[in-house]
């Protein structure tokens, strides 16, 4: 299917769970296809909302009010940022970056067949699978997985077939 096909599909609830949870996952790494999803429920949104007003319980309310009090309590002096907000910015064809809580402490976003040429790692790296897939001499890592790649070593070039999200983190050659 088309990413359109598939944005359509989602914002009007025709997959089944399995398929939705696929196509939530890879809007994460595919920005055409989130992009696309956005739009449609832009433009969709108010077709599918119900017509007319319902009558609202006052225990809903109450329920709405005790679960908001509750969310402020367990994350307040908390820092949130949810994934596709911040600043995104060009890491390389293909490759986006977002830094996180430190400068060398990165997301990277990785639409399908982004490449990361080879060269000799500088800093220890610390990379995460997060979603999607990552290819490196041959072998492919997927979710979860975790790869340590020395400074000082050749890095042989990384690519994504399908794209991916991974998490890095550079530190200085440990003594």
């Amino acid at each position: 299917m088309s990413k359109e096909e598939n944005a359509v599909d989602f914002v009007l609830g025709a997959l089944s769970p399995g398929e939705r949870s696929v196509i939530a996952r890879t809007r994460l790494y595919d920005g055409a296809l989130d992009v696309a999803i956005r739009e449609l429920e832009a433009r969709c949104g108010p077709l599918l909302m119900p017509s007319g007003e319902a009558p609202v319980s006052t225990s809903l309310w109450a329920r709405i009010d005790a679960a908001l009090a509750e969310e402020q309590e367990a994350l307040s002096g908390k820092s949130i940022e949810p994934f596709p907000d911040g600043g995104w910015f060009d890491h390389g064809p293909g490759i986006e970056a977002k830094q996180l809580w430190a400068e060398k402490t990165l997301l990277l976003r990785c639409v399908p067949g982004a490449l990361e040429g080879a060269h000799t790692q500088e800093e220890d790296e610390h990379v995460i699978v997060i979603a999607g897939d990552l290819v490196v001499g041959g072998r492919s890592f997927a979710t979860g997985d975790y790869l340590f790649i020395p400074a000082g070593i050749r890095h042989h070039a990384m690519r994504s077939q399908g794209g991916c999200i991974l998490f890095m983190q550079y530190a200085p050659r440990a003594a």
